[in-house]
């Protein structure tokens, strides 16, 4: 009686996940699919094909937000936390390159710097974000030590022709975690804007490498 009763449980079990999951493709407005990843959120067309595809990728959104404490007030203005004209621009790339290596190349398609000739246009945005320390900083604060670089929420969407969203996709990141990483209690170090810039390359790589296998 055990394994009869047992048999249509486990049906019912597994009738009741496929509803689920399906309730939650059906849940999105844009009518993409959720897809498996280590990122907080990845959605996608069903069927998408980038192979051969020509992307543009638009220019980085920063919303900054307050976050640091760990320096006094009185020596920094908030305008000193937040990426000036030339380290935007060095941002703008760092991504760019990035998407193109890690998801564009393995499928043959190429970014363009003309949005009119593109089949895609990428919207990439740092929400939340927060720097740990001045990337330029005072004279007399020049050795600042944190647990790490940056905070902030990596967002992109990337729309057709027509401005439909195919992919979608969050990820929350403490950009140079890895300063935590040894001992109990995780270990300072000291804050510069070359160990800011190795970080953000390292993050930002494996989270494209992460949408890369969402997409596979």
């Amino acid at each position: 009686m055990q394994q009869l009763f047992s048999i249509p449980l486990l049906a019912i079990l597994l009738l009741i996940t496929a509803c689920s999951q399906q309730s939650t493709l059906q849940d999105r407005s844009d009518g993409l699919e959720a897809r498996p990843s280590q990122l907080d959120e990845v959605a996608a067309a069903f069927a998408l094909d980038l192979s051969g595809a020509k992307v543009y990728i638009a220019p980085v959104q920063i919303d900054y937000t307050k976050r640091f404490s760990s320096l006094p007030r009185r020596q920094y203005r908030e305008k000193d936390y937040e990426l000036d004209h030339r380290d935007l621009q060095r941002l703008n790339t760092l991504l760019a390159q990035s998407f193109s290596n890690k998801l564009l190349k393995p499928r043959n398609a190429q970014q363009v710097s003309e949005q009119a000739e593109a089949d895609y246009t990428l919207s990439l945005s740092l929400q939340d974000f927060s720097l740990a320390a001045p990337l330029d900083p005072s004279p007399w604060t020049w050795r600042v030590y944190t647990e790490q670089s940056a905070y902030a929420q990596l967002v992109g969407t990337l729309y057709d022709r027509n401005g439909s969203a195919v992919i979608h996709f969050r990820d929350r990141r403490d950009i140079g975690e890895n300063f935590g990483s040894s001992g109990p209690g995780g270990r300072l170090e000291r804050f510069t804007s070359v160990t800011f810039w190795s970080d953000m390359r390292v993050d930002i790589r494996r989270a494209f490498a992460s949408l890369n296998r969402s997409l596979l």
